[in-house]
């Protein structure tokens, strides 16, 4: 019977006999073939027995199947190959499945013969046909006075007519070609118009917002909100005396109501643009969650992200520069797309926008200079999801530790201090709220903030994880930008002593 000879990562050979009509190999213990490797899929190939030999299909693994380097889905194990799951190696060898077949019968013999035969009668008459072209050729030669009448010249004949075709092809094809680079070279250049008529667009966008701002100077008001195309409902003015966007903490102020009691020094120059931002910013995204099909508003929105983070370029690598940039990306991808907005995506903005309205505080600002670097404990048993995590995590500046087994979390999370924890609510074997309580229970973690991620969003589900000492709810499958945000605000009001 056939063989497979598995080389593991400890240099280790294992060989395998195959037999049955279907053969499974994967990670888990459920395959006829079990390779424990991570770079083996739960579920990787499955091998079918099919007309006296194997045909190997890939199950949608992770890291794909190689069959001598190449990539497979679907291939038919007729001879001795190389196959890899992954970075696993393997070897396969069908000869001893095919040494009881290698015996054919004297039928079969004589069958082959037959048709060897008939095969070489083919080629006989083929032969006799060229030849007597060639002879038709040599006596047109002499016909038309021609003394060169040999096979040879014949043959020349010949192939100075598929010169000559060949020659015809190629100019064809040279035309082709330029006709191909007239057509890219159109095509960059309308992309070019596009992306000049894109600029200019947002370049009228910022005008617009420059001009609010000046009437709202000559008014002695805050900006009034641009209304909607649609008709949509407006903000009414503040009412005279009240704080502008001039004012250093008026968009503290317009963002939480008690924030000028905290205030108590006047807001530095690089934060004041950045405190004048956020009220317009947060008026735009009200209109916009409240009218998704309002382009203005939208527009305007899209404008005052850029502008926002454009406030913040001269403050390096500061914690309110990245929440800045990450609201940009969510807000730049979700205004992408059509239709409206999550009632939940919204409020991670609006959370982010109200933290980096206490940020510019002087204090909190001298404060933001001697952060240690922020770690965040990640749990959940999907191994690709878990992988999603970390990369996206960490791309947003967060070191992150993962965690696939329940009962792990505790020892990791008595070993070092996280200022964030991930934790899946549908874990195998122990239920994530009571592992949340558990958490809670010890003393580092009684005000870290702890973030439910779950395939289902429901109340029920909410109120169950608040119960047991959740802070925050995320609905799978995760948006990573929105990941982003919600994971830096929480870790941000948990330095600062915010929650």
């Amino acid at each position: 019977m056939p063989t497979l000879r598995i080389k593991l990562p400890n240099q280790m050979e294992v060989t395998h006999e195959l037999s049955g009509d279907l053969v499974t190999i994967g990670r888990r213990p459920d395959n006829t073939i079990q390779i424990v490797d991570r770079a083996v899929s739960a579920h990787h190939v499955e091998l079918i027995a099919t007309d006296g030999h194997y045909r190997l299909h890939d199950l949608g693994s992770t890291n794909l199947t190689f069959v001598d380097g190449e990539p497979v889905t679907d291939f038919h194990l007729h001879q001795a190959c190389k196959i890899a799951f992954g970075t696993v190696e393997c070897f396969y060898d069908p000869m001893a499945a095919s040494a009881s077949e290698a015996l054919m019968t004297r039928e079969q013999l004589e069958k082959d013969a037959a048709f060897l035969r008939a095969e070489n009668a083919e080629l006989q008459a083929k032969l006799t046909s060229q030849q007597r072209r060639v002879d038709m050729l040599s006596s047109a030669r002499l016909v038309t006075g021609r003394t060169d009448s040999t096979p040879s010249a014949a043959a020349q004949d010949a192939l100075r007519a598929v010169t000559s075709e060949r020659d015809d092809l190629r100019h064809t094809n040279a035309g082709l070609k330029l006709e191909l680079a007239n057509l890219r070279e159109e095509l960059l250049h309308t992309g070019r118009e596009c992306d000049a008529a894109r600029r200019a667009l947002e370049h009228l966008q910022m005008e617009k917002v420059g001009l609010a701002r000046e009437l709202q100077e000559l008014r002695g008001s805050r900006v009034k909100p641009v209304p909607p195309m649609n008709g949509a409902h407006v903000r009414q003015a503040p009412r005279p005396g009240a704080m502008t966007s001039r004012d250093p903490a008026s968009a503290l102020t317009a963002l939480d109501p008690n924030a000028t009691q905290r205030v108590t020094l006047p807001l530095g120059p690089l934060f004041q643009p950045i405190a004048a931002t956020l009220t317009p910013l947060r008026a735009a995204l009200d209109r916009v969650s409240g009218v998704p099909d309002d382009t203005g508003s939208r527009a305007e929105l899209m404008a005052l992200a850029t502008q926002l983070v454009d406030c913040t370029a001269g403050l390096d690598d500061h914690p309110i520069a990245r929440v800045a940039a990450s609201v940009e990306a969510l807000l730049h991808e979700l205004l992408a797309q059509d239709g409206a907005m999550e009632t939940t995506t919204a409020r991670t903005v609006i959370q982010a926008l109200d933290l980096l309205g206490r940020l510019v505080e002087p204090r909190h600002v001298e404060r933001a200079k001697s952060l240690p670097q922020a770690s965040v404990l990640a749990v959940d048993d999907d191994a690709e999801m878990l992988a999603m995590l970390v990369a996206s995590l960490e791309m947003a500046q967060l070191q992150t530790t993962s965690c696939a087994d329940a009962g792990a979390v505790l020892a990791e999370a008595s070993g070092r201090k996280f200022d964030l924890v991930l934790l899946d609510y549908d874990l195998a074997g122990s239920t994530a709220p009571a592992l949340c309580a558990q958490l809670r229970g010890q003393l580092a973690y009684q005000k870290t903030p702890i973030i439910f991620l779950t395939g289902e969003n429901a109340v029920e589900q909410r109120a169950q994880g608040s119960l047991n000492g959740g802070s925050d709810f995320m609905a799978k499958p995760v948006n990573t930008a929105e990941l982003a945000v919600k994971a830096q605000t929480w870790i941000l009001k948990n330095q600062f002593g915010l929650l």
